[in-house]
């Protein structure tokens, strides 16, 4: 072994990768069920440290200090030995639950969630927890780090040191835990599994079985919390006792197939979510893809369009598919009022892809697209926020991720004499007022978001807050103790805590570190959540329209230009009755033309004419049109068949709710050819407004998923003598 021949990372930053990799693998393995994004499960590492962690430190604290303040109590270091396998593991796997209970007060997650979900979210809170214990124990040991042959780093505290994984190491195991213990001589160590990852991954699978199980099956729900405290206590007992060798030998071989258990777990979770899916996939109408319709499975159909323009199709095809999901978990439990705004939005995105599933959709999508795409959702205030919150924890980061690699030690040792630790706290201080401004933005972006309806934006709301909030405690109870005790930023703060020993040797200034760093995770939620959160305060858009750009963001912009979606009408806005025509002129009153008796008549006579005819010949006979004075008019052909307003036109319910206004759309060929002769009688390069005569077909499309019966129709005349028109009321 070299003191520094191991040119490897960071001991923090491979803790951390190692914390992420279990996480990670979690991730891949739920795919199949999961309708949790990727980033809100690795939010909630950071819930993990700064929410758990912080509750568990203090609730932890005050145990043993009440217990040992009692007249028979006994020592504090006797208390704190007994609690750290009788209370303490119950407390903590209580606390690291907890996020999840919360969550599931509100009722959309509750609903939307699946076995799936808990479970990797739970694994992703246990594995925060035990980095916060490896990060507060080892964060500050890159000096006394020693490289071993095999890889990762050595701390020389005893014959069987802490070893922290190097890559080879971290990569190769199921669930890495962020630190081991190496075995005096082992000469090819291996990676432990994470404990906290896999007793949260069990417990969240009781607490998923809780919330969705139904009667007597949601008293199974407390097998697995009660075997994860009881694995929980016994581990830590046999740590407590190392001469108990039978115990020791026990605890060895039940932590040797640890790594089995999240996917045990798993596979039951996938399981049961599963069956839910497939059950709901024959009740829920209007959300199977047309591939899936035709008989092709739901993998087949997506894997299909997610490779029409890699990577952007893919990411809208996985995206939906975790939309569906959840629609399907809420469908299994809730009346079907209480999932229509969810129902819309699915059915929406399956009539968008597919339009879109065909190669001539995605050609000119591309990186530029994109790029614009995000141009209409972006917050500038929020890059302002990104940078100051990256210029506040920049100290954190060089402290602790810099510093960690024991080639560049010194700059640790620097921060931890002279003015570093001064420095480290005027940072932790201006943190804490930044991060106290921005949870009131949380607070607000909250209410604003009540309304909707996907689970996964309550979800990041509330571990975005909650990480403030933890944040937020842990230095105030640092500045607290600090003046009570009159202890400077390079003194310890706590001596004889469990929570692994972690926080026996606690510096304050590595607790301002960490607190700067809650910063990188407080980054205000981008693309359609921030869009959706302004908007809707603002009142630019409705919360209808907004439901859209939480539920694809960025990929919805470039899902809309691929469908041509996003290009701009030929006629004013559908709904304002008011709106400036782009070519011609218009009445000069505005006003809407009465149904003369003769324009009844000659439309009664060409609906009863029409519909003596087969639909193929209805659709021929008025797109042929006709002359007056010299000028033939007819019809444009999507209004007779499937394009926008026409009579087959079938997205206009997700049209509506997309763009926040009605949609109108002609009901038979008969009202096409009523808007083609109120055309002829304005005449070419000219616009106006009429009233539909009675009888006709034609019906709108309202933002809330609707309908009602237009009573106009709007008409626009081009040179060529082409007639558009779509129906509205006035």
């Amino acid at each position: 072994m070299s003191r520094y021949g191991y040119g490897g990372l960071g001991v923090a930053v491979l803790m951390v990768a190692a914390t992420v990799y279990g996480v990670v693998q979690l991730l891949v393995l739920s795919s199949p069920t999961r309708s949790v994004r990727v980033s809100t499960v690795l939010l909630a590492i950071a819930v993990g440290v700064y929410g758990c962690g912080i509750v568990t430190v203090l609730l932890e604290y005050a145990y043993t200090r009440t217990v040992s303040d009692q007249p028979h109590g006994g020592a504090l270091l006797n208390t704190v030995k007994t609690a750290s396998y009788t209370v303490d593991p119950v407390i903590e796997e209580l606390v690291k639950i907890t996020p999840l209970l919360l969550a599931a007060w509100n009722v959309k997650i509750r609903r939307q969630w699946g076995l799936t979900d808990y479970v990797v979210t739970g694994a992703a809170l246990g594995a925060g927890f035990g980095l916060l214990e490896a990060v507060a124990r080892f964060g500050l040991d890159a000096a006394r780090a020693i490289s071993h042959p095999a890889g990762g780093w050595i701390i020389p505290d005893s014959l069987q040191a802490p070893w922290i994984p190097g890559p080879d190491q971290v990569f190769a195991a199921w669930f890495p835990a962020p630190f081991s213990t190496l075995d005096f001589g082992g000469a090819h160590p291996a990676a432990e599994t994470s404990p906290h990852l896999v007793y949260t991954a069990a417990a969240a699978l009781g607490v998923g079985i809780l919330v969705r199980g139904r009667r007597w099956l949601r008293a199974l729900g407390l097998v697995p919390i009660a075997a994860a405290c009881a694995h929980h206590m016994f581990t830590n007992y046999a740590a407590a006792q190392p001469g108990a060798r039978d115990t020791q030998s026990l605890a060895e071989d039940l932590n040797g197939i640890l790594w089995t258990v999240p996917l045990a777990v798993l596979a039951i979770a996938v399981a049961a979510d599963m069956w839910q899916i497939r059950r709901a996939k024959r009740t829920v109408p209007g959300v199977l893809l047309r591939e899936e319709r035709a008989g092709r499975t739901g993998l087949t159909a997506l894997t299909g369009y997610g490779l029409w323009r890699v990577p952007w199709s893919t990411l809208i095809a996985l995206r939906f598919a975790r939309m569906r999901r959840a629609l399907f978990y809420a469908a299994a439990s809730t009346p079907y009022a209480d999932i229509a705004p969810l129902h819309r939005t699915v059915a929406w995105t399956t009539a968008q892809i597919d339009t879109t599933d065909h190669q001539h959709a995605w050609q000119g999508i591309g990186l530029r697209t994109v790029r614009q795409a995000a141009r209409t959702l972006r917050d500038r205030r929020r890059l302002w926020f990104i940078l100051i919150s990256v210029v506040l924890a920049l100290p954190a980061l060089v402290f602790l991720g810099a510093g960690s690699f024991p080639a560049a030690a010194e700059l640790q040792e620097r921060f931890a004499t002279s003015d570093g630790p001064a420095v480290l706290m005027a940072f932790g201080i201006a943190a804490l007022l930044w991060t106290a401004w921005h949870l009131t933005r949380l607070l607000r972006t909250w209410q604003t978001t009540s309304a909707l309806p996907l689970a996964d934006a309550h979800a990041i709301i509330r571990f975005r807050i909650w990480t403030a909030l933890g944040s937020l405690i842990a230095g105030t109870v640092l500045l607290l103790r600090m003046q009570q005790e009159g202890l400077g930023a390079g003194d310890k703060l706590f001596r004889n805590f469990h929570l692994l020993e972690a926080l026996n040797n606690f510096l304050a200034y590595l607790g301002f570190a960490l607190i700067l760093l809650a910063l990188l995770a407080l980054f205000p939620p981008g693309g359609g959540l921030a869009f959706a959160g302004a908007g809707v305060a603002a009142g630019t858009i409705t919360v209808e329209a907004a439901i859209h750009a939480t539920a694809l963001g960025t990929l919805g912009v470039v899902l809309m230009a691929a469908a041509g979606g996003g290009a701009p009408t030929d006629g004013p806005p559908e709904g304002q009755a008011d709106a400036g025509s782009q070519s011609g002129s218009r009445p000069k009153s505005e006003e809407t033309s009465a149904v003369t008796e003769e324009q009844q008549q000659s439309f009664d006579q060409s609906q009863q004419h029409l519909n003596s005819l087969s639909k193929r010949k209805q659709s021929d006979e008025v797109g042929r049109g006709f002359e007056k004075d010299g000028q033939k008019y007819k019809p444009e052909a999507p209004l007779l068949k499937t394009g926008k307003h026409g009579v087959d036109w079938s997205e206009g319910t997700a049209r509506a709710i997309r763009d926040g206004r009605p949609q109108g759309q002609f009901g038979s060929a008969a009202d096409v050819k009523y808007a083609a002769e109120r055309g002829a009688e304005l005449g070419p390069n000219k616009t106006g407004f009429f009233r539909l005569p009675e009888g006709h077909n034609c019906i709108e499309y309202l933002p809330d998923g609707t309908t009602r019966t237009p009573n106009s129709i709007f008409v626009k005349v081009y040179p060529n003598g082409k007639v558009h028109a779509y129906p509205l009321t006035r």
